[in-house]
């Protein structure tokens, strides 16, 4: 079967222009509102569940997991919000761990675009 990859920021948008954008500080963003990526690269690393698809990232994805089972804190992620929907700037390994680790939410720095129409799920 198909693997269904992270959508990509660039394709969801692709009929809208950007009005604009805001910087929305730190804040705390439940997981199942993290829908896709802003780099097309990233979205071909990672299923639409975010579990990484290549050898790399497998061994990425280990890495900061063993980090945040021996207690260490994990960085904020950088996300692009378009109407209540987000996507990874940065941060896409700490998602996927924290998924894995059935986290509710994630701290992350947003940005919003504002943007011509809705996006196709909404």
């Amino acid at each position: 079967s198909r693997t269904s990859h992270l959508p990509n920021l660039a394709e969801v948008t692709a009929d809208c222009i950007i009005l604009g954008h805001t910087y929305a500080g730190r804040q705390t963003i439940s997981l199942n509102q993290i829908r896709g990526s802003t780099t097309q690269a990233r979205s071909r690393d990672f299923d639409a569940n975010f579990r990484p698809l290549t050898r790399h990232n497998i061994d990425r994805w280990q890495h900061i997991a063993a980090a945040y089972r021996r207690g260490k804190r994990l960085s904020p992620v950088t996300l692009i919000e378009v109407n209540g929907v987000y996507f990874v700037e940065d941060g896409h390994h700490r998602i996927s761990v924290a998924k894995a680790e059935n986290w509710s939410d994630i701290e992350a720095e947003v940005t919003v675009l504002q943007m011509t129409r809705a996006l196709p799920w909404k």
